[in-house]
């Protein structure tokens, strides 16, 4: 199963460590698409799509049925509301994907693999046929993903595994609300679902930073257009989705502080044996700052999270600009992404934007 991630804002349970992943499982799609893959790993992601499917209803019966608790309604009515305003407003790619939803046990509808080399920031890539390179890899049972990761280490590079409590996939079937994405905020709500649906607008194969990027700036700038226009520019749920992000930002700070003492010491001289015991001590200097400066910090921390959620905090200026030159119209600016150069569109994106 292959997955795209996006992490959200901290306002929600588990948002410090979770993503939300893309991926597709379903049996005879994946036997076409995964034949590389084996045989036993292609029959898990099968079984847990398919039975994401079998468990399915409609957004609009449930929200309609009396017997529907209310805080389910209201969180479901907010999807529906998202949706529509990602159509209508932003020119997101018209689909069926999110309109019904499916019960899901757990924190997590999907596990996601991702790996590096130890002594270098380098993701370690997973390939599948037809549809490209990926710097992580999708399963829906921890303990498969656990396993991988262990396999991975054992090979010599770090691993990571975080949950993803939504996935988006760019075939032509409907994928389901998972359950797990209920338990967010509004605003994170929001920024999720806009996140998923824009892969559907913008995508290049073997691309991922950028695809990526692009998702993360239409999912944080397109919730923000949405609350105000559902709630208004001083409502409640605007503040605590902006509170959430300043969370957000401080732990891309003290990340963006740790890559650069880990490249400093990668690149530099010295014994292998020295950097590791280098790296250990950049580590331990970050989970101290994550204490002094009130950031969570996953329980594993390494390369391979480093380089994860390196993926997740692009630099937004330069879709910022492009937006700006086109006078704030999201449907040209989207257009404008799609006509990117296709073998290098973030270089293409800063020429483009100026």
């Amino acid at each position: 199963m292959t997955s795209s991630t996006s992490p959200p804002a901290a306002t929600s349970p588990g948002a410090a460590d979770r993503v939300n992943a893309r991926g597709k499982a379903l049996p005879l799609v994946l036997l076409a698409l995964l034949g590389a893959c084996s045989p036993a790993y292609v029959l898990r992601s099968a079984a847990g799509h398919a039975g994401l499917l079998w468990r399915r209803q409609p957004l609009e019966k449930t929200i309609a049925d009396p017997r529907t608790p209310e805080p389910l309604r209201r969180k479901l009515a907010a999807c529906v509301a998202v949706r529509r305003f990602a159509f209508e407003t932003l020119g997101l790619k018209r689909s069926h994907d999110y309109e019904k939803w499916t019960p899901v046990e757990g924190p997590a509808v999907t596990w996601l693999v991702s790996a590096s080399e130890r002594l270098r920031l380098k993701s370690r890539e997973f390939s599948f046929p037809f549809i490209g390179s990926f710097p992580y890899k999708g399963h829906f049972r921890r303990a498969a993903a656990e396993k991988e990761a262990a396999a991975l280490e054992a090979k010599g590079f770090d691993a990571a595994v975080s949950g993803a409590a939504a996935y988006n996939t760019p075939l032509p079937i409907a994928d389901p609300l998972p359950q797990t994405l209920l338990a967010y905020s509004e605003g994170d709500l929001a920024e999720t679902l806009i996140h998923e649906l824009a892969h559907g607008a913008v995508f290049f194969k073997d691309r991922m930073e950028f695809n990526e990027a692009a998702a993360s700036w239409v999912g944080r700038r397109g919730a923000e257009s949405c609350l105000e226009a559902l709630h208004g520019p001083d409502s409640a749920q605007l503040r605590e989705w902006r509170a959430g992000l300043a969370e957000q930002d401080r732990r891309d700070a003290l990340y963006k502080e740790l890559r650069g003492r880990l490249e400093t010491l990668y690149a530099g001289p010295g014994a292998d044996g020295d950097k590791l015991q280098g790296r250990d001590a950049a580590f331990a200097w970050a989970r101290r700052e994550a204490g002094r400066r009130g950031i969570r910090l996953p329980e594993r921390l390494n390369n391979a999270t480093v380089l994860a959620h390196e993926l997740y905090a692009p630099d937004f200026a330069p879709f910022d600009a492009l937006l700006a030159k086109n006078r704030g119209d999201w449907p040209r600016t989207l257009a404008a992404l799609r006509a990117l150069d296709r073998k290098d569109p973030l270089g293409s994106l800063r020429r483009d934007a100026k």
